[in-house]
């Protein structure tokens, strides 16, 4: 007797067998009970999760008897003959291999003539995106008003492809990959059924390595038991596979976040020597990344399809690593993925990109470390300079994280990197130098003041003491001068860090005591426009310009 492989042996033959699509399964079913069938539908996702079959099953529903029903018997003569692709009724072609206009006339003309032993004629397309344009028109016609009889079944892996007027004209039913765990429950069944052992850990690296497609499991299963034998330990089962132990990537991360150079050369060797692709490895990577980066939340409970064992590891594993240290890792590894893919010595990029990771300096936040340095948690300690190092895209040259890189240094030298401003020693040349910033500093706010004040200059600074002197004979008011002096204590102290005073030295009969009754009302007015002037600025987020 001819042997069947499994994923042709075990493939469903009701709704109550597909797995992994209970949505799709009840609508299916549902509309059937209520007699709310359509006229078309279009069954779209990933290879391998039940499409043809999901098809095929509603073929056999809906012609298994005098009326449709859900509890048919799949081993009906009927039922066999659509599972078998030789009922007269249902007729399935392929949308690869009959692409064209005249195939979809040939169908046209075919779903007019009424079946000959069921209740329906049944149209099933697979991999439909593969129909040329000229097809697809040809069938919007016929698919929007088809004959009581007529019911067309659409399966594709690439719903982009198809035109939005089939889709309109169909229900549309999105597939989902099937979990790891569903999986792992239906290779248990089967196993059973077949009177095989292998230990739910190899039945769970079967489950992950078919990446949601149950044919894909079933397929690698037969492959399995055909490595193996009657030896169906976890090393073998992965070896069949192709399948790195996870030890080897836990390696690679505590390498690196011990910068031990040895262990992470005697990993990348023994990486290198499983076979599989540096690109594949460097997937691999990035999924441990991610799970390790999953298990620092939550509790590990956002880690799904995984054996308590694994996240168990990985939880252990995430209370070591700073997140920002995780996500700069996996960035470092998408940007090598290009030239490594490209790459003549793939594996050699591979382990350079390793050996660099090594050098990386384990982030600390700014904001912690201001902290630390408050509550005195950071002690004084003898150690080499301190070091800075901001994390820089080396690619774009620009810095990509806010997060710091801190060596041990003692809390003095901390404080003056972080929070202490740039200190100017005072001198008469610093001040002279300087006076006009002070001054455009001083018009932002109060350009009246600014501008008297243009007409003074320093002449002598003593110890804590600056001298100014006018330069003309305009009289200048006390208390607008006295407002000015105030300004420019600010600006001259705010770069000094220490009190100063000011001392007018000028004719007195330039200052008025008093301001006489024109004077009072132009120093209103003034302060008037200052105010008029100032929201002005704000409003249009002006500059002053002399």
């Amino acid at each position: 007797m001819t042997y069947k492989v499994l994923s042709l042996k075990w493939r469903p033959q009701s709704f109550k067998d597909i797995i992994g699509q209970d949505h799709v399964s009840k609508t299916l079913v549902n509309s059937i009970k209520l007699n709310r069938i359509g006229q078309g539908y279009i069954f779209t996702g990933p290879r391998g999760v039940g499409k043809t079959t999901t098809a095929r099953i509603l073929a056999m529903a809906l012609n298994s008897g005098d009326k449709p029903s859900v509890e048919f018997d799949p081993n009906s003569s009927v039922s066999k003959e659509i599972a078998s692709g030789r009922s007269l009724d249902v007729v399935e072609i392929d949308g690869a291999s009959n692409r064209g206009i005249e195939e979809i006339r040939n169908l046209r003309e075919q779903i007019k003539f009424a079946p000959m032993e069921s209740q329906y004629k049944i149209i099933i397309i697979d991999e439909v995106h593969m129909l040329t344009n000229q097809a697809f028109n040809a069938l919007l016609r016929t698919l929007e008003e088809p004959p009581d009889h007529g019911k067309f079944i659409f399966a594709t892996t690439d719903i982009h492809k198809v035109p939005a007027t089939i889709i309109s004209r169909c229900q549309r039913f999105d597939f989902n990959r099937i979990s790891i765990n569903d999986i792992s429950k239906r290779l248990n069944y089967i196993l059973k059924e077949e009177k095989i052992t292998i230990s739910s850990e190899s039945q769970y690296l079967i489950s992950k390595k078919a990446d949601g497609s149950m044919r894909d499991a079933l397929s690698l299963m037969d492959q399995v038991i055909a490595y193996c034998g009657e030896d169906f330990s976890n090393e073998m089962v992965a070896e069949c596979l192709g399948i790195i132990n996870n030890e080897l990537f836990f390696s690679f991360t505590e390498a690196i976040r011990k910068k031990n150079y040895e262990k992470m050369i005697h990993t990348l060797d023994s990486l290198s020597k499983t076979g599989i692709s540096a690109n594949e490895i460097l997937i691999d990577l990035r999924n441990h990344l991610k799970n390790i980066l999953y298990a620092g939340v939550a509790d590990g409970s956002l880690i799904f399809d995984m054996n308590l064992d694994d996240k168990k590891q990985y939880i252990e594993e995430s209370s070591n690593w700073n997140r920002m240290d995780l996500l700069y890792i996996n960035q470092v590894l998408i940007d090598s993925e290009f030239h490594i893919k490209n790459s003549n010595s793939p594996f050699l990029l591979l382990e350079m990109t390793a050996l660099k990771l090594l050098e990386m300096e384990n982030s600390v936040k700014l904001d912690d470390l201001i902290s630390k340095i408050d509550r005195g948690d950071i002690h004084q300690e003898k150690h080499s300079d301190s070091e800075l190092t901001v994390n820089r895209d080396t690619q774009n040259n620009t810095v990509d994280s806010v997060e710091v890189s801190v060596k041990p240094n003692d809390k003095k030298k901390i404080i003056d990197i972080v929070s202490k401003p740039e200190i100017h020693e005072l001198s008469l040349k610093f001040i002279e130098d300087n006076w006009k910033e002070f001054l455009d500093k001083i018009q932002i706010d109060r350009p009246s003041i600014s501008a008297i004040l243009e007409d003074f200059k320093p002449i002598s600074f003593n110890s804590d003491t600056l001298v100014i002197h006018a330069n003309n004979s305009n009289s200048y008011n006390e208390n607008i001068i006295k407002k000015g002096i105030e300004l420019l204590k600010e600006q001259v102290e705010s770069i000094s860090n220490k009190k100063l005073n000011i001392e007018i030295k000028s004719d007195p009969k330039l200052v008025n005591k008093k301001p006489s009754n024109n004077q009072e009302k132009t120093q209103e007015e003034n302060e008037k426009n200052d105010e008029v002037f100032n929201k002005v600025v704000d409003l249009f987020d002006g500059e002053i310009l002399r």
